[in-house]
Parts: structure tokens; sequence; C-alpha cells
């Protein structure tokens, strides 16, 4: 049953890392979200693989590797924190940061090797939970992380303009889902004697979900969140996100939300009295058509001006 699950969980993860990239811009940004949730699909394809009776020394080397993939969340993380609300500019993390998720990640991975930072080990020819001397460290690198960068969200969720706060709200939302159903199922439950290491990461899938949103359809953060056209024959889902963002703006920064409201107000007056002048101009020198015939060609455009 348990294999099962992991195996579903890995052909979701997948399904899930194509999708990130193939309806994406393509750009690093993409390709880290891509790539975070590939290397989840590939620690779900460990565990399932080290249940197989291989020889002894490649079921040993496939219970060591398992930690491997998950070390690299942080770092990662890191630089979708970074440039989450800068799309089209993305920036590398300072050297710092960097530097000490690389050197981490390599002193943990040469460890990994040798058996002594993942859950299981091979006794007797069965893998059995029995945490490396480094595992609980290896968990404290990667969950600090996680709620390092949540402290920062939070933050950006009180400073900066609309568009910082609203990316703000997603990915707190997600970074905490993901942060506290994982460490259930990875630290909490396993001191019960209960395994579903695996599950952790659909708690991390979710913040994928949250975060791939608003960064990849940032225009449902900007630019449609300020145009208020109605489009009744074609309902998207995106509209709902938009009617949402509105109102957690409008909740938050009720001024800024004002702001948008009279901006498109003062632009669809002007473009109405452009068009009566028009309409004004061809009624005078036009030569077809009656005055019904331009009222009801005014009334057409007027409308299109509010439905898509």
């Amino acid at each position: 049953m348990e294999a099962s699950l992991v195996i579903f969980t890995f052909i979701l993860l997948s399904l899930a890392a194509i999708c990130f990239y193939r309806w994406s811009e393509r750009n690093l940004l993409s390709f880290s979200f891509s790539l975070l949730t590939f290397l989840l699909a590939v620690w779900c394809a460990l565990l399932t693989l080290s249940e197989i009776p291989f020889p002894k020394s490649v079921q040993t080397f496939l219970v060591n590797i398992i930690p491997i993939p998950v070390i690299y969340i942080p770092i990662l993380l890191t630089y979708i924190i970074f440039n989450y609300t800068r799309p089209h500019s993305l920036i590398w993390p300072p050297s710092l940061f960097n530097a000490f998720h690389v050197i981490t990640i390599l002193f943990f991975s040469w460890f990994a090797f040798k058996g002594i930072v993942g859950p299981y080990q091979m006794k007797d020819g069965l893998k059995v939970f029995h945490p490396g001397p480094l595992y609980y460290a290896a968990c404290a690198y990667i969950y600090i992380s996680i709620f390092a960068c949540a402290a920062v969200l939070a933050r950006n969720i009180f400073k900066g303009n609309y568009f910082v706060r609203l990316h703000s709200i997603y990915l707190f939302t997600g970074v905490m889902l993901g942060g506290v159903v994982s460490a259930v199922f990875v630290i909490v439950l396993p001191l019960y004697g209960i395994s579903l290491r695996f599950m952790a990461v659909l708690g991390i899938l979710v913040f994928l979900w949250f975060a791939w949103i608003p960064i990849t359809k940032y225009r449902l953060f900007d630019i449609e969140l300020a145009d208020f056209k109605c489009d009744l024959r074609s309902p998207r889902l995106s509209s709902a996100i938009v009617s949402v963002n509105r109102y957690l703006l409008n909740t938050l920064d009720p001024k800024a939300f004002k702001e948008l409201c009279d901006q498109f107000e003062v632009k669809r007056q002007n473009e109405i009295y452009a068009l009566q002048a028009e309409m004004l101009l061809e009624v005078h020198y036009g030569k077809e058509g009656g005055v019904s015939d331009h009222v009801s060609k005014y009334a057409k455009k007027v409308s299109n001006l509010f439905l898509s």
C-alpha cells in the first residue's frame, strides 16, 4: 500500500514539474520551480527503488542517497524568495548565501554516501527506520531555511507596494503549509513509529502551486488587476484569482485599491468622451446611416469598453 502511494506521489510530482515549466515564462525562476518539484519526484523514486531487493550493495547505495535530492530545497527556495517579485529582472542571491548553501549541500551529500544522513539503514537485508547521526542536523538545515524564508515573506506582507504584498501573501501561505505539513510527516510522526515521509512532499507541493500561480501568472497581480473589464462569454478560473486579489488589496491597502479604481474610471471616461466626439462628427458629417444607426454603433463601442 505504501509503495503504491509513493509511486502515485512520484507521478503527481513529475506531472507538476512538467506543468510548471511548460506553462511558464521558461526563465530561471520557472526552472527553479520545475527543478525543485523534479527533485522531490526523484526523492519519491528513491524511496520506491530502495524497497526492491537489488543486490545488497546497490540497495544500500539507494538507501544512503535518499536524502540528497531534498537537501537542495533551501538553495532553490532562497533563489525563489529573492526573485518572486521581479520575474523580468532576475538576480542571484548574495554570494554569502550561495556559498553557505553550496558548502552545506556538499557536506551533507558527502556524508549521505557514507550512510549517516538518511532516515533509513540496511539491517539484515531489510530497510529499517534508523536515523543517521546527521539526519536531524539535515532536517534542521532544511526547516530553518524554510521558516527563515517564511519570515521574510511575512515582513513583505506589511511593506512594499501592492504587487509585492499580494505575492507575499500567496507565498507565505504556501511556505507555511508546506513547512508545517512536511515537518509533521518527517519529524513528528516518526517519533511515534509512524513512517509516512513521502507524504511530506504533498505539503511542499502545496507551496509550489501557491507560488507558481502568482509568479508565472503575474499579469493577474498587476495588469489584469487594474483592468475591471468583464468577460461574460468566456469564464476563466483566472477571473476568480483576480477577484480574490482585489479583495485582498482592498483589505490590506484600501488607498491603493481606490487609486486603481480611480485610474480605471478616469481612463474609461476619457475614452467615452472621445467616442462621443467621434459620434457627433459622424452624425454631422457622415453621409451613410441615420442618427439611430450612429447611436447604436456608439452604444456598442461603449459596451466594449466594459465587456470583453
